[in-house]
């Protein structure tokens, strides 16, 4: 009886595994990319991506579709004046979403990574042509004790097909500093 118990463990193992692998959860983790390796920040990016320009107040990083030039991911140094936490600083980014009149909040999630929040928003932006832009910011504070924003930016079309690069940004997302601590690594722990 403890036997066929047993088995049956592996098979539901064997097949959560190979669950997780072909949803995108492994394979964002595991990828490989192109590195970004500047202003003290490294990370991996799918490698058909560029690098790019952003003028985005606190901006330390960005890369960009180049075959759809309204899809980017703009990595920020979080402005101190929006709070010492990231609770206190999501919260007055919300507040300043929401009062343009043309934000819809989808999804927050709050999460706690080595005793500090990480907290995941997802958001439409209508645009003033017409069209909707989906958000995903997730902002945490690093080794650094600095805090930081990673957004995607994409319409809301193409928001599935880009997601596991979002992903892999922030799995890999690490500070350069004596201590290599990623993002991942963070929840791992």
């Amino acid at each position: 009886m403890k036997l066929g118990k047993n088995i049956l463990a592996i098979v539901i193992l064997i097949v959560l595994i190979f669950g997780l692998y072909y949803s995108g959860i492994f394979s964002s983790i595991t990828a490989s990319g192109q590195t970004y390796d500047q202003n003290s920040v490294t990370f991996q990016y799918p490698d058909d991506w560029q690098e790019a320009k952003s003028v985005a107040e606190g901006s330390v990083a960005a890369v960009a579709d180049p075959n759809d030039s309204r899809t980017s991911i703009v990595i920020q140094q979080v402005p101190s004046e929006y709070g010492d936490d990231i609770q206190a600083a999501c919260s007055n980014n919300n507040k300043l979403l929401a009062q343009y009149g043309n934000y819809i909040s989808i999804q927050e999630v709050k999460t706690t990574v080595n005793n500090n929040t990480a907290i995941i928003h997802r958001y439409i932006i209508n645009e003033a042509d017409g069209s909707q832009k989906e958000h995903v910011a997730t902002w945490i504070k690093m080794s650094d004790n600095k805090m930081y924003v990673l957004l995607l930016s994409t319409p809301v079309e193409s928001y599935e097909s880009v997601r596991s690069g979002y992903d892999l940004v922030v799995g890999t997302f690490k500070i350069k500093t004596n201590s290599n601590n990623s993002i991942l690594d963070l929840f791992n722990n």
